[in-house]
């Protein structure tokens, strides 16, 4: 791969003295085919340089947006990611693959309601989709419509019965109800009382209680003979 990188970068610059008129037109097929080989080598800053050199060219803009979209979502950059997606969500709102990457990209930076709605649109034009509706679902929780979500998942068991689909509800089924009803912490009042016991003895209980059974053993012989130790030190005194 580095070999063809190579060779097409000596190719532009053999062909620099040879171009006339708007150079940056004439070579943006190779300015493309170079960004696409930075990015199969994962170089993405390089792979980025060379797409944003191709954007004014009809004829690659949209392939170079959607390309420079995928790179900034890699790199966590969900602004320029977005600004990338937008215009040609615009131009093909329909477009599935399109409108599900702009949706992912709204929802990673923060702005999940408008997130919802295109999950919405697409959902309703696949309903039948399994990876959809999930994505879907999970957008209704995140904005907190949790009986919609409900009520969706209900319905899904009789849609979606595969081995990995039923697991996706039921994971989903458990998130949303840790959310309405989440366990309850135990109140100091509530615990029972040991007036016997000290209390650092009780915080060493506590310790003692989730080391495997051989550590705890050790841990039981060793208080033990603390004990057996007591009346001498009583003598010495």
């Amino acid at each position: 791969m580095k070999k063809i990188i190579i060779g097409i970068i000596v190719f532009i610059i053999a062909s620099y003295g040879f171009c006339k008129g708007n150079i940056d037109k004439d070579l943006t097929g190779e300015y493309f085919a170079i960004a696409e080989a930075y990015s199969e080598l994962k170089k993405y800053d390089k792979a980025i340089d060379y797409y944003s050199k191709t954007v004014k060219n009809e004829k690659y803009r949209r392939a170079s947006q959607y390309n420079l979209a995928q790179l900034y979502a890699l790199k966590n950059d969900w602004k320029n990611c977005i600004s990338n997606l937008e215009p040609i969500y615009q131009e093909a709102p329909d477009n599935v693959k399109i409108a599900t990457a702009y949706a992912y990209a709204l929802a990673s930076k923060g702005e999940e309601k408008k997130a919802l709605d295109i999950y919405k649109k697409i959902y309703l034009q696949n309903s039948e989709t399994p990876e959809y509706f999930f994505n879907y679902v999970r957008l209704l929780i995140i904005v907190k419509k949790y009986d919609e979500a409900k009520e969706l998942l209900t319905t899904a068991k009789e849609n979606f019965t595969k081995e990995e689909e039923t697991r996706i509800i039921e994971s989903l089924e458990k998130k949303i109800e840790e959310i309405l009803n989440p366990p309850k912490k135990e109140k100091e009042t509530d615990k029972p009382k040991n007036n016997t016991n000290k209390p650092a003895d009780k915080s060493e209980e506590r310790i003692t209680n989730k080391l495997p059974d051989k550590t705890k053993e050790k841990t039981d012989k060793s208080a033990d003979k603390s004990k057996e130790n007591k009346p001498a030190d009583n003598q010495k005194k």
